[in-house]
């Protein structure tokens, strides 16, 4: 083809195919993922993290798209004016313009072959906090009094829940997560004890460059390394099924230094035979689902309330626990 703003096309339709895939991504999401992270149901623990994982187109993908036909169309200009100086045809450049008209068709090339949405996942961890515990311990737990332990596994994790930059995405964290829990299931109205602490240099956006940013300049993990929520009574608990009780108990969460004050709620099962099996676990072991929310204004990320769309960021906690003394 003889026109020099031929190569413009072939960027276009790449545009065209990264929004309708963007479109039918359902997400919204602002900032494109190689490998998107999925949440898919799981008949014990609630929700696990999907092990298939796409390329997920954001709205950063047209913008460099658009950029590239623009500096096409500029390359197109100086080309013309170069050939109409000196007479000649350059054949060189004219090749360069179109492998760089190319490059853009990887975009929509690669997400398309990546695969769909897998069956049942959705962007976000759905919320477990358990609601309507308003007074009184009731419900018991068949299980041993004791020390239980977190076990590190696909079941255990925190994650907060951001509403940032027009976005919403989950940040994990599950680097080095340590606790215990001391009770007796049996009787609740006796003294608890639980605290859990994880590494702040773990969280993961989903995206490396903002997981760097909030590791480096929201949670300032070298200085403040670790994240714990700490669990001193239980006030109020009822049964939820013949081996669950949901709960509600008051807590502190040290963040960035400071620590705030939390009410936690949630479920506390315990997995039968089938389950454990499914899960890898044996032993005594129990299955931990609670949340809390942090008030962005009265928290350590006061100073930066203006970069979040919402005033709350909501925690959710999921752990594996194993009863490891008495």
């Amino acid at each position: 083809m003889r026109s020099l703003f031929a190569p413009v096309s072939i960027p276009f339709a790449a545009l065209i195919a990264v929004l309708a895939r963007w479109l039918s991504q359902g997400s919204h999401n602002v900032w494109s993922a190689l490998a998107k992270r999925f949440y898919v149901p799981d008949p014990d623990l609630g929700w696990r993290l999907s092990p298939e994982h796409r390329v997920w187109l954001g709205l950063d993908a047209c913008a460099i798209i658009v950029g590239i036909i623009v500096a096409l169309v500029v390359a197109g200009l100086i080309i013309r004016r170069r050939e109409a100086k000196h007479g000649q045809r350059a054949s060189v450049l004219r090749a360069l313009v179109w492998l760089v008209a190319i490059v853009p068709l990887v975009a929509p090339i690669a997400a398309f072959s990546s695969g769909g949405r897998p069956s049942g996942g959705v962007d976000t961890l759905p919320a477990a906090v358990a609601r309507g515990i308003e007074a009184g311990i009731t419900g018991t737990l068949d299980a041993p009094e004791g020390k239980y332990e977190v076990v590190q596994h696909a079941g255990t994790s925190i994650t907060a829940h951001l509403s940032a930059g027009k976005e919403s995405f989950d940040a994990r964290l599950t680097g080095g997560i340590k606790g215990t829990w001391s009770a007796d299931p049996r009787d609740l109205t006796k003294p608890m004890t639980a605290e859990i602490g994880v590494d702040a240099a773990s969280v993961d956006t989903g995206i490396e460059e903002r997981s760097k940013h909030a590791r480096e300049s929201y949670l300032q993990a070298e200085k403040f390394p670790r994240i714990t929520v700490a669990l001193d009574r239980v006030l109020a608990t009822k049964q939820a099924g013949a081996n669950a009780i949901e709960f509600r108990a008051h807590g502190t969460l040290t963040l960035i230094g400071k620590a705030h004050a939390i009410e936690v709620t949630g479920t506390l099962r315990k997995p039968d035979a089938a389950a454990l099996t499914r899960l890898g676990l044996s032993g005594d072991v129990l299955l931990a689902q609670a949340g809390f929310e942090v008030v962005i204004k009265d928290s350590a990320l006061a100073g930066d309330a203006g970069d979040f769309d919402k005033p709350q960021i909501p925690i959710q906690i999921s752990l594996v626990l194993r009863r490891t003394g008495g």
